[in-house]
């Protein structure tokens, strides 16, 4: 709880300390509030805050008993809090829509007009992954699949119509793997892209199948079966002419062969990415998640760089990393940033400068639980892996390995998210 309050407030952790030291002394309490501390809180870590004063403190500067403060929030909470006239306008206007799409694809033929609606879904959910956490997109994805399959099971649709209706679970289907894969469960993810890439083949779309086949490689990928995921990226890439596709798949293959050690079929790869991106139309062919943000192909350069190491590799992903962030676009998620500074971060560390890389790190510990993905947690164990590397004995890595540890302890996997 405390942590939804600091992190939908004007106030940085910093500020907040400041507020509960002026708050201690003007109630002559003799507690104070260090950063630390209060990021221990907010991940509700009190072992050693056993002072009352400064339970009285928190309570008086947060309004709200500590036993709250540092509790997972759940519905009631969630529900007891005020919400504005546009936050009800909000839900009301979402709930009409979706009882107005659920009529048009109410049983009967599958008509023109039923198709157009779930395309329209699909547009929306995967525009929503860009700026949602993963884990509010499962119930609706899992919702217009099941609808998808129940059409093409029971409606005995005609074959143009079927192949749309294959093409739309698949998408779902695709969607739901990228949700799984984020949240860390592989299991399930595999078992989506499977499906979805069934129902690529039957829709005969190309595209579909190159989504899946990033998708499968990601998963193992971050999985560290490397191998696998060079396999599953290069399968992907033979027939794709698409250069957002291309893009996609020969940076994936890149950082995927950079990771076994095979650096010179990495490079190739990486030369095929790059030369793609002066042809990406600014304009998604694909809507959403499913197109590939020529920014996030340069971040995974700085991981090819990285993954081949030495210092003037180093200095190679520190530019592509800082190029990521230069090209992504204002509306991008807050999680394509994080993991263009975390390659930064490593590419300083590479070379040798701890610092630097603090800064980055420090910017990337502030994201939300509910957008703390697998491919972000990983970076961060990454990066704090080599920081320590680097500079074990300093009060530097002694400070950022306990926020890392906090971090990691809680993720979107774990995230008590509601819609």
């Amino acid at each position: 709880m405390l942590e939804r309050i600091i992190r939908n407030s004007d106030r940085s952790v910093r500020e907040w300390c400041e507020v509960f030291n002026d708050c201690a002394g003007a109630h002559r309490e003799k507690t104070s509030l260090s950063e630390r501390t209060l990021r221990r809180w907010m991940a509700g870590d009190v072992s050693g805050s056993r002072a009352a004063g400064s339970r009285r403190i928190a309570e008086q500067v947060w309004k709200l008993g500590f036993e709250v403060l540092i509790s997972v929030p759940g519905p009631t909470e969630a529900e007891e809090t005020p919400e504005s006239v546009s936050d009800n306008l909000d839900q009301e206007l979402t709930m009409s829509t979706d009882e107005s799409a659920r009529w048009i694809r109410r049983p009967g033929g599958v008509e023109p007009v039923v198709l157009d609606q779930l395309h329209a879904d699909v547009r929306k959910y995967a525009a929503d992954y860009l700026h949602k956490p993963p884990i509010r997109l499962v119930p609706k994805l899992t919702q217009l699949r099941r609808e998808v399959f129940d059409m093409i099971d029971e409606r005995r649709p005609r074959p143009r119509e079927l192949g749309e209706l294959y093409l739309i679970a698949g998408q779902a289907c695709a969607l739901l793997a990228h949700a799984c894969a984020d949240l860390g469960r592989t299991h399930d993810a595999d078992t989506h892209a499977r499906t979805a890439c069934f129902a690529a083949d039957y829709a005969e779309s190309p595209p579909l199948r190159a989504y899946v086949a990033w998708i499968q490689a990601n998963v193992a990928y971050w999985g560290k079966d490397y191998h696998r995921a060079a396999r599953y990226a290069q399968s992907g890439l033979v027939e794709m002419h698409d250069p957002s596709t291309r893009l996609r798949l020969a940076s994936q293959l890149a950082r995927a062969q950079a990771a076994t050690g095979n650096h010179r079929d990495a490079l190739d790869a990486l030369d095929i990415a790059m030369s793609a991106i002066g042809d990406v139309h600014p304009q998604a062919s694909e809507p959403g998640v499913m197109h590939f943000e020529p920014g996030k192909a340069h971040y995974y350069a700085a991981e090819v760089h990285l993954a081949i190491g030495g210092r003037a590799h180093a200095a190679e992903a520190l530019e592509q990393a800082d190029t990521a962030l230069t090209v992504l676009s204002d509306d991008c998620p807050a999680e394509f940033a994080a993991a263009a500074h975390l390659d930064a971060a490593r590419a300083h560390l590479g070379l040798g400068d701890a610092e630097a890389a603090n800064a980055r790190i420090s910017t990337v510990l502030e994201l939300p639980v509910e957008l703390r993905t697998t491919p972000i947690v990983e970076r961060v164990i990454h990066a704090g892996s080599d920081l320590r590397a680097l500079a074990a004995r300093t009060t530097v890595a002694g400070e950022l390995t306990e926020r890392i540890g906090l971090f990691t302890m809680y993720t979107a996997r774990t995230a008590n998210t509601e819609e």
